[in-house]
């Protein structure tokens, strides 16, 4: 059983969240394959020893979601540098960023799918009053 995050990790995170959310907003600017792709920072996780972050995304149209993160994968070097630019004085090793695709939406969206697509209630008998 995985242990609860604790109040530094909870604050890193949150941080990391927000200067990650800039510098991938600036990644999708800056490369040509990823133009037209919106991409959302939906959650970070950190490891106790703050060495290792995982960030989930977002990313519309979802048929380009494994595509914009094995991307970022690939320019993970420059977006781990561009981030220990902003966060050098708050850890002692800079962490390293692993992206991966959120599945929570995809989720949400299949099984509204499924909702809409189920038959209607049947009626078994007309209600007594």
């Amino acid at each position: 059983m995985a242990r609860p995050p604790n109040l530094r990790q909870q604050r890193f995170a949150a941080e990391v969240k927000r200067l990650l959310s800039d510098i991938v907003r600036e990644a999708v600017e800056e490369l040509p394959e990823l133009s037209g792709c919106l991409v959302e920072v939906s959650d970070i996780r950190v490891t106790a020893d703050l060495q290792q972050v995982r960030a989930y995304l977002l990313v519309s149209p979802s048929d380009k979601q494994n595509f914009v993160v094995r991307l970022l994968n690939q320019h993970q070097k420059t977006i781990r540098y561009r981030l220990s630019q902003q966060i050098r004085n708050q850890v002692k090793v800079m962490p390293t960023v692993q992206f991966f695709a959120d599945e929570v939406e995809l989720r949400a969206r299949r099984v509204e799918e499924i909702l809409k697509n189920l038959p209607p209630p049947a009626k078994d008998s007309p209600s007594e009053t």
